[in-house]
């Protein structure tokens, strides 16, 4: 019995297997080793690009520390403007309330005065208008002649509905009938229009009446009309054609915007005084609108800032490059959580709380990180329902090669 002791990379060396063994194990290695040069050629560059990552990333950071201290400080200066210029806001528009109001006031007064003119001429107008007789009194026959007021609209405006009109009375004179007219001023039509029917067309018999002659121009032959006749017709061509072109020209009619009463309803403007502090408030109110935002940049600069301080982006602030950064990766949070093993925390992160499937869960992402000499997305995927993996290549998360490549050796058959 004989034993044979070898190591045949393609497993040719099985007894009796007739095939010739070839050893391709060196040329095997030879990849190998290359495969694993290039990976430790990727991981020295990439930590030598994390290890500047990291320099820009303190070096940002304490910029950003520096610039929180800094608003801090402004802030307080800024907040003291703003309580100082809400005085003298409050100041102005003290006295420019009080003259606005005085405005205001005597606008209301003189108004109401105009309205009581009108409504005075209203009721001397109206009482001439019912006193058919002129004899200084509206009696109730006189007030049946204006059908609108009868009180239950059925048509039939009695003497006896009249009389409770005019407050149980048979007549009144101007004075009374002023509280007359507060119960129908809202009823009364000045002119109240009669129901007259509509007049019929007279019939005329067909057989008086004769068409006329369809055009002039049949009381004679085409060849023996006038030349009166046909100078006649082209000037009434010309007449209606230059008709015609004045019809274009006419300018649409324009409405006016106002109407002469609304123009008298309007408040007038102010006086230069009254004038003088509204602008003065106002100016005072543009000033502290105008440092009341400036307060509110200052504090959006501020929780910005201390929001990004206070991200975790890794032991050295590796990541910190990443933020704002988009890489195809569409999601409402601008920065995930950790999520990898414990010996690996940095090597995943999980972005949750995505849209809704539907009839399923909220869409999720998780990142994959590995080592790259680029930030690169690799690939995309969809491993479950909703679920969503993405290979991500950075600097960030490659780790210090070893000094040496000591550790890779040429494997001896035995």
């Amino acid at each position: 019995m004989r034993a044979y002791l070898t190591d045949c990379c393609d497993t040719t060396d099985e007894y009796n297997s007739g095939a010739t063994c070839q050893n391709t194990c060196r040329d095997l290695g030879r990849k190998e080793r290359e495969s694993l040069r290039e990976l430790a050629e990727v991981a020295k560059e990439g930590f030598k690009l994390k290890e500047q990552l990291i320099h820009e990333a303190k070096k940002g950071l304490e910029e950003k520390q520096s610039k929180v201290a800094e608003l801090q400080f402004n802030k307080k200066a800024t907040e003291d403007k703003v309580e100082a210029l809400r005085v003298v806001k409050e100041a102005a528009e003290q006295p420019e309330k009080e003259a606005k109001d005085r405005h205001l006031k005597a606008w209301e007064e003189q108004q109401a005065v105009i309205q009581a003119e009108k409504d005075k001429a209203k009721i001397a107008e109206a009482f001439l208008r019912l006193d058919l007789d002129a004899d200084g009194l509206v009696s109730a026959v006189e007030l049946q002649s204006h059908t609108e007021l009868d009180p239950d609209s059925d048509g039939m405006f009695t003497e006896a509905e009249a009389q409770g009109v005019l407050g149980g009375v048979e007549t009144v004179d101007t004075g009374a009938f002023e509280t007359v007219w507060s119960n129908i001023k809202e009823k009364y039509v000045s002119e109240p229009q009669p129901d007259i029917p509509a007049p019929e067309d007279p019939q005329t018999p067909e057989d008086t009446r004769e068409p006329p002659p369809e055009s002039d121009s049949e009381q004679y032959p085409d060849d023996d009309i006038p030349e009166e006749y046909e100078d006649d017709d082209q000037d009434e061509e010309e007449d209606d054609e230059e008709a015609d072109d004045e019809d274009e020209k006419v300018p649409p009619t324009v409405r006016p915007t106002e109407t002469a009463e609304e123009d008298e309803q309007a408040m007038p403007p102010y006086e230069a005084d009254t004038q003088s502090l509204i602008d003065v408030a106002q100016k005072a109110r543009d000033e502290f609108d105008e440092a009341e935002r400036a307060l509110r940049a200052v504090d959006d600069q501020i929780k910005g800032l201390e929001k990004e301080i206070s991200l975790d982006f890794g032991p050295s602030f590796e990541f910190a490059y990443l933020y704002g950064q988009c890489y195809d990766l569409t999601t409402s949070e601008s920065w995930g959580s950790w999520s990898g093993p414990e010996d690996s925390v940095y090597s995943l992160m999980k972005y949750d709380h995505g849209t809704g499937c539907w009839q399923g869960p909220n869409r999720s992402t998780t990142v994959k990180l590995t080592c790259g000499k680029e930030t690169v997305v690799m690939s995309t995927s969809e491993p479950s329902r909703c679920e969503y993996l993405m290979e991500f290549t950075t600097p960030a998360v490659c780790q210090e090669p070893p000094s040496s490549d000591s550790h890779i050796h040429d494997h001896t058959e035995l």
